[in-house]
């Protein structure tokens, strides 16, 4: 949607930016971050020197310490794309790496991203026996979930099993994956910030001239989205899923919604006057058949532009190299990213790996993560397939992905580390290296190190979020009349405590503000 995302948007994500990040998916990654996908502010920085070496060396469990372990089979349940007709062959492929190294075998369980968190909570819910879990801040979101109890703390293990993936990420990455002082999953090493822009097909571009560096609102868009409108029947002019309202495009910060230019460190409330300026142009926009009408419906970011019919979407990431994931996703059109702002460091928690309370088998199940992380043949397998059939390798790092062999995922940011990966063709050759130049430059939250305790108002935030289910897609969309349902949408989001929230919100931060000296 990835994506995160794919793909990235961070796990603490305030009540402000919730709604918005919901549909941020696959080239997020994610992630992607309203999405489709993945998503605490501090510095990033490329993995330590041992995890590029570990990926080159595979390192993991020699065949002759496997032959030691007692055969197991583990389980791991991720959000897909699309189901792959080549799954199986794919699987064994996997297993052939993991008997080797580890004496495990695999059992990929992918679930669509429509559905992936319905399934997961019932399957939490009813303690099915699991071993691996992908969660994340966005999609079956990992904070919630581990205090429901679904994880299992990882600190122990990581020393006994999973030294080596320890030591591949930096501190900071950990601490995003660390709740009431203990480590509960692995993050995906990918691009953790976000950096909210627009994708274009450049067919259109270049047809109507389109001059993208004069686009620095969203405003600025609609002259353009006029044009398609007009001349390009068949084609939506804006695609949207839930709506693109977030904090990124109107100097509010996404970890604790608060303006960067507030000295008073004043906690906003929910609907904010950006909020409702967004919705006012969403409204008029679908109101003129820009945005696609079924923009509130649709259960993936990536339905908004699979058909190829779109010429504009809102992408909550702006990833490097995002432009060939979405090339690959949108029938084959090349696109163009226009950037509406700066990079927001939004941490490692939009994409995760947890290993489940009930595994039977968590020690392998630790090395199996720590393999997935520093093994390059088991990662790409993974990510591409099988050599020969889903990808050739062409020059360099650089692969050709044939995306009707029966296995395409488009979803690096999922399975693990990205300095592993090979580039399909047309991605930046220095990919990986803006990657991490972005996290490194990255606007870093004044509030890193601040984590709300929801506890005192879990009853308060259960109903909020049953109140935005109910009107946050459709006013975000535009699909209903800001003027005649906002203020109801207010006053039950007033009735559900939003506004005790919003007060608790501000008491700890003040505490934390005032303890740390700030």
């Amino acid at each position: 949607m990835k994506k995160t995302n794919s793909g990235k948007f961070g796990f603490r994500t305030t009540l402000l930016t919730s709604i918005s990040l919901a549909a941020a998916l696959t080239a997020a990654g994610c992630g992607n971050s309203n999405n489709n996908g993945n998503a605490s502010p501090s510095a990033s920085a490329a993995p330590s020197a041992s995890s590029t070496a570990s990926a080159s060396a595979s390192a993991s469990a020699s065949p002759s310490a496997s032959s030691e372990l007692e055969p197991v089979e583990l389980t791991w349940y991720y959000p897909q794309n699309a189901a792959n007709a080549d799954l199986a062959l794919v699987n064994e492929a996997v297993n052939k790496i993991t008997k080797e190294k580890i004496n495990a075998t695999i059992k990929l369980s992918p679930i669509d991203f429509g559905t992936y968190e319905q399934k997961m909570n019932t399957m939490t819910a009813s303690g099915e026996k699991m071993d691996i879990i992908w969660t994340s801040s966005w999609l079956f979101k990992f904070d919630q979930n581990q205090l429901k109890g679904a994880f299992l703390p990882l600190d122990d293990l990581l020393k006994t099993h999973g030294q080596q993936l320890y030591d591949s990420l930096e501190k900071k990455f950990w601490d995003d994956a660390t709740l009431q002082g203990k480590i509960y999953a692995v993050p995906n090493f990918q691009f953790s910030a976000q950096r909210a822009s627009l994708v274009i097909q450049k067919r259109f571009i270049d047809k109507y001239n389109l001059d993208t560096s004069t686009i620095k609102k969203m405003e600025d868009l609609e002259p353009f989205l006029k044009q398609i409108k007009d001349g390009e029947p068949g084609i939506t002019p804006f695609g949207t899923q839930k709506g693109f309202y977030t904090a990124l495009l109107y100097g509010i910060d996404t970890k604790v919604p608060v303006y960067y230019t507030d000295e008073t460190n004043t906690v906003l409330p929910e609907i904010t006057k950006e909020r409702k300026e967004n919705y006012a142009l969403a409204h008029s926009w679908y109101t003129k058949g820009y945005i696609n009408p079924d923009a509130a419906t649709l259960k993936a970011a990536n339905d908004v532009y699979n058909k190829g019919t779109t010429a504009v979407w809102f992408d909550w990431t702006g990833k490097p190299g995002s432009e060939v994931e979405y090339k690959a996703a949108d029938g084959g059109y090349d696109v163009e990213l226009v950037p509406m702002g700066e990079a927001v460091f939004t941490g490692a928690a939009s994409t995760l790996n947890a290993i489940s309370r009930t595994s039977k088998n968590p020690e392998r199940a630790m090395m199996f993560l720590e393999l997935v992380n520093t093994d390059k043949e088991l990662y790409n397998t993974l990510v591409y397939g099988i050599e020969g059939k889903h990808y050739e390798k062409t020059t360099g790092n650089f692969i050709k992905i044939n995306q009707d062999a029966g296995y395409f995922t488009n979803t690096d940011w999922i399975f693990g580390n990205i300095t592993n990966e090979y580039l399909p063709e047309g991605s930046p050759a220095d990919k990986i290296e803006q990657t991490i130049k972005m996290n490194n430059e990255a606007r870093v939250s004044k509030y890193n190190g601040f984590v709300f305790n929801s506890e005192p108002v879990k009853t308060e935030i259960a109903n909020v979020n049953a109140v935005n289910e109910e009107y946050a897609a459709s006013l975000g969309t535009g699909t209903l009349d800001p003027a005649k349902y906002l203020p109801i949408y207010e006053e039950k989001l007033n009735k559900a405590g939003a506004e005790k929230i919003r007060a608790e919100k501000q008491k700890q931060l003040n505490e934390w503000l005032a303890a740390n000296g700030k």
